[in-house]
């Protein structure tokens, strides 16, 4: 592990030089003609932002608000900026499973992705004339200027890990969150009270307002359509859980409470694009542990859905997010960014 200190050394100044760049105004960052938020995190993947930006969207539409959402095209197929069109036949391939699976859950929102956030946004402003834009994972695109920034802490992540990379798993050092608007600290009730307790208390030197948030499975929804299980209602049966995602022992946690007969956890790496050989082995590992249900997230449904043969059954759990205390600041901080 000394080894490694070198290399995180230099990581933390080379991002350091680019920030002290930025906040001394040797670089300008550019300006949108509109408001824009910024959600990200400083940690590597696995914070849970994408939920944190459902809720968001969910508020701005409350309010009546156009909102244009930009993300980068990482680990999709789509290799220009480009608006996210779920008729695509292959939508979460082509224009990336998180962008998608957002637009699924906002109908009423445009989104938008590309390989330069500041010239995504350019696009989103001419095709859909919003009146905000949301940056997925903007917290480290400096060149973009931003109006708020809400930073995504996850609870369960040991302080440790906010050591730069590839000592920890931060992108930038901890000092860095001082231009932070706010924070959300994210899956507290299935982190350790002690644990959210020291994140809370070293958030606190920064003055910033602290939003926790809890994380939570509470129903299935099928491939298929139709009626939803709740997983309250199949405690004890016998299930086969599949994720693709930065954190699996997150998806596994929240489902502990269910006490549910776990027959493995297929784990796959985070945005992991799914093939036909994937779902071949998929399928023979899950008549081998005898076909029960198979259980994944959401993320990776979007990815899953266009090559899952028909006579398998399979489910998906949906986030639910709820924020614990200080709701009504963080509405008035979204609301910072309309004014």
């Amino acid at each position: 592990m000394s080894g490694l200190k070198p290399l995180s050394f230099l990581y933390k100044k080379v991002a350091g030089l680019k920030n002290y760049l930025y906040d001394h105004d040797y670089v300008t960052a550019l300006e949108m003609p509109i408001p824009v938020l910024a959600l990200g995190n400083i940690t590597m993947g696995g914070t849970g932002k994408t939920p944190v930006t459902d809720f968001c969207l969910k508020y701005f539409q409350r309010r009546r608000v156009k909102v244009a959402v930009v993300s980068r095209n990482y680990k999709a197929l789509v290799s220009e900026a480009a608006q996210v069109n779920l008729d695509h036949e292959n939508a979460a391939a082509y224009f990336g499973d998180e962008p998608v699976l957002l637009a699924q859950r906002n109908p009423q929102t445009d989104f938008f992705v590309g390989p330069v956030k500041f010239e995504t946004a350019q696009l989103a402003v001419e095709k859909v004339s919003p009146q905000v834009i949301v940056v997925d994972d903007g917290f480290q695109h400096r060149q973009l200027y931003r109006d708020v920034d809400i930073v995504i802490l996850d609870a369960t992540e040991p302080l440790e890990n906010y050591e730069c990379v590839p000592l920890g798993r931060a992108r930038e050092s901890w000092e860095s969150l001082a231009r932070a608007t706010a924070f959300v600290v994210s899956k507290v009730n299935l982190a350790q009270p002690a644990a959210v307790d020291a994140l809370c208390e070293k958030l606190k030197e920064f003055g910033k307002p602290i939003v926790p948030m809890s994380y939570e499975l509470m129903r299935l929804l099928s491939i298929r359509g139709g009626p939803e299980k709740s997983l309250k209602g199949i405690a004890g049966q016998p299930v086969l859980l599949l994720s693709g995602i930065a954190q699996p022992s997150s998806f596994e946690k929240s489902l502990e409470k269910f006490s549910l007969e776990k027959r493995g956890h297929l784990v796959y790496k985070d945005h992991h694009p799914y093939s036909q050989t994937d779902i071949a082995e998929i399928l023979e590992k899950w008549q081998k542990a005898g076909s029960p249900d198979i259980v994944t997230t959401e993320k990776d449904f979007v990815k899953l859905r266009p090559l899952w043969p028909d006579n398998v059954p399979l489910w998906y759990a949906p986030l639910e997010v709820r924020i614990l205390s200080q709701e009504d600041e963080f509405y008035e901080i979204l609301d910072q960014v309309l004014h």
